[in-house]
């Protein structure tokens, strides 16, 4: 069985391989992003707030659908890196067996 399995485990460290970059530029890249969006989020924050206290309900809904995006999208990044890993994981603990 392990003769069978040995190809397989060969073609898989170059996909470990890059599984772990794609990781590592997609932590570095979140990282930096977050002080770029971190502030650009603060300041829609604060607008959203002066807008609310005006009743400009379109502003408000405008820069809430931004502020939400924003979310969205740091989140589902880290979501990403978050399931990247394990299938890094996975595949590390399949060429060991």
């Amino acid at each position: 069985m392990k003769l069978i399995k040995l190809p397989f485990k060969i073609l898989v460290l170059p996909v470990i391989a890059l599984i772990w970059l794609v990781c590592l530029i997609a932590k570095a890249v979140t990282h930096l992003s977050c002080y770029v969006i971190a502030p650009f989020m603060l300041v829609i924050g604060i607008v959203l707030i002066s807008m609310l206290f005006k009743h400009r309900w379109t502003d408000v809904g405008i820069l809430g659908t931004v502020e939400v995006l924003c979310l969205v999208l740091l989140f589902g990044v880290t979501w990403m890196i978050a399931n990247m890993e394990d299938l890094n994981a996975l595949l590390i603990r399949f060429v060991r067996s």
